[in-house]
C-alpha cells in the first residue's frame, strides 16, 4: 500500500468519524431528525411585506450637515449665526369628532420617535404633556454641542498639515485637550491606511450622523409613538403621506391627566372640558381639576339627588326650631 492510499484511508476514517459524531450530537442534543432546524426561507407575512412596500415608497427628509450658513443681520455676517435644525414640525388641528389635541407629521423613511417606554416615562415623571419645549431645548442643545465638537475635530485635523504649529503649546493645547481624548479611546480600533490614521475621519462621520439624526426625531406627547396611524392628507393642493395622532391619548386613560391641563380646561376652555365629558365620560376619567374634585368629595351631599338629602333637610329644620325655641 502506497503512502497516497494510506492518506486516503485516513481521510475516509476521519470523515466517517466526524459524520458519526455530528449525527450523535444532533440526535441527543438537538433531537434530530424530529427537529429539522431553521427553515430555509422565512414564512411570508403579507402584512409585514405590505408595510415594507409602503415605507419604501416614502420620501426622505433631506437635511444638510453641517447646516448651511444663513446670516440675516450684519453681526451674523461677521461672526456667523447659530446652526439651525431642520426639524419635522407637528401640525395641530381641532375637529368636532377627533377632538382638540390632534396633530399630524409628514411621514418620511428616516423619521423616528422615542420608544414607547421612554416617552411614557418622560410624560409621567416630568409632567410633559402638550408642551414639549423642555425636550426641544435639550434636543437643540445636544445638536449645537455636536456641531461645535464637529468643528473642533475638523480644526484639529487641519492642524496636521501645518508643521510649523506645535499643538502642545498654548493656545493650541486647549483645542487638542477637547478632541484628542476620543482619539485615545479609539486607538487600535480604527484602521490606518498608507500611514494615515483614520480616527478623526471616523469621528467626524459618526458625529455628523448623530447630530443629523436629531433633525428626524419627533416628540409625540401627549400620545405614545405607537398610537400614530399612517394616512394621507391634502397639503398645499398635494396628497401627502402623514402620521396621524388623534382622539384620546392612551396615557390619559391609564394615568391621571395632568392637573394643570385640567385647570386650564375648567377656567379657560370649557368647550374642551365639555367635549371630554360628552365623549369619554363612560371611561370614568376625572376631567375636573384636583381641587374641584376634592371639594366635591368633602361636600358629597351636594352631588347626591334631592331624595337622598331629605333626611339631612329634616335634621336641619329640627335643629333650627330648637335654636329658635331657646
Amino acid at each position: 500500500m502506497t503512502l497516497a492510499d494510506k492518506i486516503l484511508e485516513f481521510k475516509l476514517v476521519f470523515v466517517t468519524g466526524l459524520e458519526s459524531l455530528t449525527e450523535k450530537i444532533a440526535t441527543k442534543i438537538f433531537h434530530y431528525p424530529q427537529n429539522l432546524g431553521m427553515p430555509i426561507a422565512p414564512s411570508y407575512d403579507v402584512r409585514e411585506q405590505t408595510m415594507i412596500d409602503y415605507v419604501s415608497k416614502l420620501p426622505n427628509h433631506n437635511t444638510m450637515f453641517p447646516p448651511a450658513a444663513a446670516p440675516v443681520t450684519l453681526s451674523q455676517v461677521i461672526f456667523g449665526n447659530f446652526p439651525e435644525m431642520s426639524k419635522i414640525d407637528r401640525i395641530f388641528y381641532e375637529h368636532q369628532s377627533d377632538g382638540f389635541y390632534n396633530f399630524y407629521v409628514p411621514n418620511y423613511k428616516n423619521i423616528f420617535f422615542l420608544p414607547d417606554w421612554l416617552s411614557q416615562w418622560l410624560q409621567i415623571q416630568f409632567n410633559i404633556s402638550i408642551d414639549t419645549t423642555p425636550l426641544e431645548i435639550i434636543q437643540q442643545s445636544v445638536f449645537l454641542g455636536l456641531v461645535g465638537f464637529f468643528f473642533l475635530v475638523d480644526f484639529r485635523m487641519k492642524m496636521y498639515w501645518f508643521l510649523t504649529i506645535n499643538p502642545y503649546t498654548r493656545p493650541w493645547i486647549y483645542i487638542i485637550s477637547l478632541t484628542d481624548w476620543i482619539q485615545d479611546v479609539m486607538t487600535g480600533l480604527s484602521p490606518v491606511m498608507l500611514g494615515l490614521d483614520l480616527t478623526p475621519s471616523i469621528v467626524l462621520g459618526l458625529t455628523g450622523k448623530l447630530a443629523d439624526s436629531l433633525n428626524h426625531l419627533v416628540f409625540t406627547m401627549p400620545f405614545l409613538p405607537s398610537e400614530g396611524q399612517p394616512g394621507k392628507m391634502v397639503i398645499d393642493d398635494q396628497v401627502k403621506d402623514v402620521i396621524l395622532f388623534r382622539y384620546l391619548p392612551s396615557l390619559w386613560y391609564t394615568h391621571p391627566i395632568p392637573n394643570n391641563l385640567r385647570e386650564f380646561w375648567y377656567t379657560e376652555r370649557l368647550d374642551i372640558l365639555n367635549f371630554m365629558k360628552k365623549n369619554y365620560s363612560h371611561l370614568d376619567i376625572p376631567f375636573l381639576p384636583d381641587q374641584i374634585l376634592k371639594d366635591i368629595s368633602q361636600n358629597s351631599q351636594l352631588t347626591k339627588p334631592l331624595a337622598d338629602n331629605l333626611t339631612h333637610i329634616s335634621d336641619l329644620s329640627t335643629n333650627l326650631l330648637c335654636h329658635m325655641s331657646v
